[in-house]
This record gives C-alpha cells, structure tokens and sequence, in this order.
C-alpha cells in the first residue's frame, strides 16, 4: 500500500559543540501522548547531550492525535533546541515511522516510543559492529517485567514472524539503532504501515544482507497498552503474508555465494 498522506515539518535548531562525534536522529511516534511527551523529549534531550553527542535531533513524530500532542509537540519544538515536528493527519504508527526516517538527517537514527526509551541502549548499541542494534526483550541475558500476556504475545509474535518469513533476528520491533547510510533506501522502500513497518523493514535488512547486532535489555511496562491484541491479530496476519511475497522476489534475486569445491580436478 502506497502511504500518500501530507507530512509538515516543523522548525529544527541545530546543537553542535568542537568535538567530532557522530550525529544522531532519534524518532518517537507520538498518538495521544500529550500526558508523557515533554518528559520523554526531555529525558532524550538530556541523555544525548550526556552521551557527548555534537548534533542532534528527536523528531516527534505525530500522527493523528486528538489530545493536544500535535501543540504540545510544536510548543516543545520551539522552546527546546534539537526538537522537530512531523505531522500526519491520520493515525498511523508505520507511516509517522516512514516520514521520521524521511525527515531523519543524521548519520545514526534510533527509534524509541514515547513510553518506551534507554539511552543506555544507545551507548551500548553505538559500539556494535552492525548496521542495525536491536534491543531483544527474549534474549537470554534480557529482563521483561511486563505482565504475562504482554510476554507471551511478543514472544508468539516473534516466532510466528521468524518461521513465516524465515529470519534469523529475534525481534523487529521495540528500539533499534539504524546506521543511516545502510538503510535509508530500505525505509523508503516499506510499504507496510501500522504496526508492521517495522517488521518489512527488518526483513528487508535480512533479506539485503545487511549486518544485524541484538543486545539484551531490561523492559520495564510504563503503563498499559493502549491496543486490544486480538483486535490486531486479523490485519497483522494478512500483513505478514503480503511481506512473505515481498521474500520470493528477494530470494530470486539475492546474489547467492560460489559453491566451494569439493572434488579436485585429477592431476
């Protein structure tokens, strides 16, 4: 599906000190979050600058909200050196994604959610030798507190997506850490929207070659979800078999390497 939807940017300062270092954007999906947003823009805010980082931005990405997000976004974008607006008229999580990749203009981008960030997880994730770094809730040194059924329906969730669209990453959603130069022609490329944007662009890393990093990290529910889960379970089905047909072309067409060979040719 083509997302054709009018995004508006909204006003970016720009922070940069004398020491060279990495540029980051870090992208938050904000729908209704007018009661958390200023203490997630702030506490980023101030974890980038404790990380040493020159340049920097977090693009709130609003998408449709009815709870005064979108002033609050602007108001924030105003006062707060570093901070950018995206607004889309609709709600759409993988679309607001999409335009913060698009709108994203540093050479390191992260996604967090507005009740869900660790800057730590950027510190340890800007060490690995990837391309991608994605924070694994079910890796064995990881720690979920998260109430059982939130668990169990991430867990089934992962495997379902491993085996239908065989991939070898654990996870493709929750935070990453994303090298711009390696994947922002595969953001442009997702088709998907909602909750599976994440989900055809993990695959089309995989699919691409791309190096892919996991770390484990220490998950802590700030409040309940907000989605009924079975009420999603009928579209993310049919959105996993539209990405599995994505697969067929990406096999056909992956270079595959030359054979070793296991016969010698007599002397």
């Amino acid at each position: 599906m083509k997302v054709d939807r009018e995004v508006t940017q909204v006003n970016l300062h720009g922070e940069t000190s004398g020491r060279p270092m990495a540029s980051i954007s870090v992208l938050i999906p904000a729908y209704n979050e007018a009661e958390i947003l200023e203490g997630t823009v702030t506490t980023v805010i101030d974890g980038l600058r404790g990380l040493g980082f020159d340049r920097y931005e977090v693009i709130v990405c609003e998408n449709g909200s009815t709870d005064g997000t979108l002033p609050l976004a602007l108001r924030l974008a105003r006062e707060i050196p570093g901070v950018m607006v995206v607004s889309l008229s609709e709600p759409d999580y993988g679309a607001a994604m999409r335009a913060g990749f698009l709108a994203a203009r540093n050479d390191v981008i992260v996604n967090f959610d507005a009740d869900y960030y660790d800057m730590d997880f950027v510190g340890r994730a800007l060490r690995e030798d990837a391309d991608i770094v994605v924070a694994a809730k079910s890796l064995a040194d990881s720690e979920d507190t998260r109430a059982f059924l939130r668990r169990g329906a991430s867990r089934t969730f992962g495997w379902f997506v491993r085996n239908m669209l065989k991939l070898r990453v654990t996870e493709t959603h929750g935070m990453k850490l994303f090298h711009r130069s390696a994947t922002q022609h595969l953001a442009m490329a997702v088709c998907s929207t909602k909750d599976l944007f994440d989900t055809e662009l993990m695959a089309r890393a995989e699919w691409s070659g791309l190096a892919i990093g996991e770390l484990p990290i220490r998950t802590v529910e700030m409040r309940h979800s907000r989605s009924g889960i079975l009420r999603r379970v009928p579209r993310t089905i049919y959105g996993l078999f539209r990405i599995r047909l994505l697969s067929r072309e990406a096999y056909r067409t992956r270079v595959r390497p030359a054979l070793e060979p296991v016969l010698q040719q007599a002397a």
